[in-house]
């Protein structure tokens, strides 16, 4: 048994030392993190926050992008916002579907290649182990989808199907289009509030129904069943 377990340490040594990091961050800065996921939700201290860097505000919008994405229980909405109330729509929006994609793409490979113990430190459990089963064999439609309703978390979903059968290519494409829908209507609420005409409030209505109504369609297709725990 001794034997057995000194080789399952030895072929899993890299996995052990990243996961054994992590969880030393994770206790030793246990106090900021707290503060920090507090801070992150509120967009008019995030926005405050980047005006302070002046033209480096971009970079730090940026950077907790790219952190937000991969560690996925943070937070994400109110620093979308933030950056379309900081840096205006177009700028914000062709500065965050590339990072958005990228990051996803990394969270992605991050599953595949370390396996579900490091994804748990990245994303909640509860989320990955909810979706994990019915993800395992679902393509590109599906992770469109998760990426659009809020009935998924869409971060987490990243490392979900790191730990499913999709392909890299094929999460790209569902990543891509997925963070492409979302990131407009997000980006475009950020820089322009509540001074968007009723049409945008219509369609952004329209779409969530439509893309409901897609996902009950699809999930019956399925014969996909969600837990409500």
């Amino acid at each position: 048994m001794a034997i057995k377990i000194m080789d399952f340490i030895k072929r899993k040594s890299r996995t052990i030392l990243i996961l054994a990091v992590c969880l030393l961050l994770a206790w030793w800065g246990r106090a900021p993190i707290g503060n920090f996921l507090g801070w992150i939700s509120n967009r008019d201290a995030v926005a405050e926050f980047i005006q302070g860097f002046g033209s480096w505000g971009i970079v730090v919008y940026s950077f907790l992008l790219i952190l937000q994405l991969i560690v996925a229980f943070v937070p994400g909405q109110a620093l979308v916002f933030a950056g379309g109330y900081v840096f205006g729509f177009w700028k914000t929006l062709l500065i965050t579907i590339p990072l958005a994609v990228i990051g996803s793409q990394i969270a992605f490979y991050l599953a595949r290649q370390y396996g579900r113990p490091l994804a748990y430190r990245l994303a909640t459990q509860k989320s990955i182990d909810r979706w994990e089963a019915i993800s395992k064999n679902q393509g590109i439609t599906f992770y469109f989808l998760a990426f659009n309703l809020p009935i998924f978390p869409s971060d987490a979903m990243c490392y979900v199907a790191g730990l499913a059968t999709i392909s890299a290519k094929r999460f790209f494409i569902a990543n891509f289009l997925g963070r492409l829908v979302s990131t407009i209507f997000t980006v475009m609420v950020g820089a322009y509030g509540f001074s968007l005409p009723p049409v945008f409030w219509v369609v952004v209505l329209l779409v969530i129904i439509g893309l409901y109504f897609g996902w009950v369609f699809y999930a019956r297709q399925q014969n996909i069943e969600v837990s409500q725990k």
